[in-house]
């Protein structure tokens, strides 16, 4: 008789055992990761609402905002030179030349080449060669363009050439500028 009040109480502590061992890996992989995507999702959603809020928010003061920067793009415009800023030379030499490419298109000549690249000798400055053609008011609008630019910049070089290509035409000229532009890093 002793025997059988033993196995039973051996077997509810194997069956209690079985049973929290389920319970435990039910809560492991089933309740506890579904909690953890209902957080997470529950953060995305809250995130998209901010989103949401911000957006409608900027589209309400569109008007405000526009007019803000064209106060500050006209305030800069009418401001002094400034040096350019970039985060790396690659973007600064990006800059460089862009301003020179515009420059060259406002002034009417026809850009062959522009090159820009960090200055050696000097930290923090960019040399640009600017290769075109066109007429000698070409030249001179691109020179005052280059003066009133908004970034800093200095002609170091100016070769003027009749160009061989079109002999026929000698006031079409080939101009080949050096520029230096100091930069900033960021």
């Amino acid at each position: 008789m002793t025997i059988a009040p033993a196995l039973s109480r051996e077997r509810r502590v194997v069956i209690g055992g079985i049973l929290v061992l389920a319970l435990s890996l039910l809560v492991t992989y089933g309740a506890v990761p579904a909690v953890t995507r209902w957080r997470e999702r529950e953060i995305q959603l809250d995130r998209a609402r901010k989103q949401v809020a911000h957006l409608k928010s900027l589209q309400l003061h569109a008007s405000e905002l526009e007019a803000a920067a064209a106060f500050a793009e006209g305030r800069l415009a009418g401001g002094a030179r400034r040096v350019i800023h970039a985060r790396s030379s690659a973007l600064g030499a990006s800059a460089l030349q862009t301003l020179l490419q515009g420059a060259a298109d406002a002034s009417g000549l026809v850009v062959d080449r522009v090159d820009v690249s960090p200055d050696l000798t000097s930290e923090g400055d960019l040399t640009a060669t600017l290769s075109a053609y066109g007429d000698i008011h070409g030249l001179a609008a691109l020179l005052a363009q280059l003066t009133s630019a908004p970034r800093i910049t200095a002609v170091e070089r100016l070769t003027v050439q009749i160009n061989p290509a079109l002999r026929g035409a000698p006031d079409v000229l080939r101009v080949t500028l050096g520029v230096r532009a100091p930069m900033v890093m960021e």
